[in-house]
């Protein structure tokens, strides 16, 4: 991608991905269904919702956070308890363990009960948005998945083989942390995309930078390396986006991106694999500059 913006425009297209989050039409439905059938329930209890999840295996993140527990700490539970975070699989084949570990570490059926039953006042409403609004950390882990989301399903149009979040191997033998390896990590990597979504600054963002920086160094002059970033929270770390521009102006990554950029990473994205015969020609348009 040819610098062909300033450094204002580019923060400029940096999008709210909090926002993004809070107006997904398919999620707000799928909740309803799930309420709704949690509502029809004759009882709720334990073997309720054990049969519960077997038949609505997305429900289990959604019932986790009526015990306070988000996404990413859910996942940590189950592998620490259960030894993978994959709940979908683990309500197909282990729902009885799963509903176990949920319930005796955080007593699922009461406080899914006490949702249920609960008359909500606006009060009540802003002060759960204020509670949860505060788990800055984790949030900033879900609005990360948001960008690698898109940015995976750009590489998985193509074809091409991907490793994620794994370490590459460069100059002088050294390597350094990618969010996405193309063929694969190690001495293999020929591509490396860093992935960075923050609605919110803090260490986060700054391993972020730091990840990004040594990604710049390591590269050897064969490999390419990618940066796509977005969210609010890089406007207020402007020193440190500036550090990453700068690297985009002089050369030392081959592209800088938000999400608003993503037909520009697709077209280079392309144009890369095709020098590195990871694309057979034959099948693959030779894009156009998307600038």
């Amino acid at each position: 991608m040819p610098v062909a913006i300033d450094f204002s425009d580019f923060m400029s297209a940096l999008a709210d991905l909090g926002r993004a989050e809070r107006t997904d039409a398919e999620m707000q439905a799928r909740v309803a269904v799930i309420v709704n059938d949690l509502h029809a329930l004759e009882t709720l209890s334990l073997a309720t919702l054990t049969e519960f999840v077997i038949r609505h295996p997305d429900a289990v993140p959604v019932l986790a956070t009526c015990a306070g527990l988000t996404q990413e700490q859910l996942k940590n539970q189950l592998s620490h308890r259960l030894q993978t975070s994959n709940w979908k699989l683990l309500a197909r084949t282990r729902p009885t363990e799963l509903l176990a570990v949920l319930e005796e570490q955080f007593d699922l059926v009461r406080r899914v009960s006490e949702q249920l039953n609960k008359e909500w006042t606006f009060a009540d409403v802003l002060l759960e948005r204020y509670l949860w609004s505060r788990r800055t950390a984790t949030s900033a882990v879900g609005q990360g998945r948001t960008v690698e989301d898109e940015v995976e399903a750009v590489v998985k149009a193509l074809q091409l083989p991907f490793q994620p979040r794994t370490r590459y191997a460069g100059r002088r033998s050294e390597t350094a942390p990618c969010d996405l390896a193309i063929p694969a990590g190690g001495k293999s990597a020929q591509i490396v995309v860093a992935m960075k979504g923050f609605n919110s600054t803090g260490s986060k963002l700054s391993d972020a930078v730091r990840e990004i920086l040594e990604m710049a160094d390591v590269r050897l002059p064969s490999q390419y390396v990618y940066v796509v970033i977005d969210g609010i929270g890089w406007k207020n770390g402007q020193a440190d986006l500036r550090r990453i521009f700068e690297l985009w102006e002089n050369r030392t990554i081959d592209g800088l991106y938000t999400l608003a950029h993503l037909p520009q990473f697709q077209a280079d994205l392309t144009a890369a694999a095709l020098r590195l015969d990871l694309l057979p020609s034959a099948t693959v348009e030779h894009p156009k500059d998307a600038s």
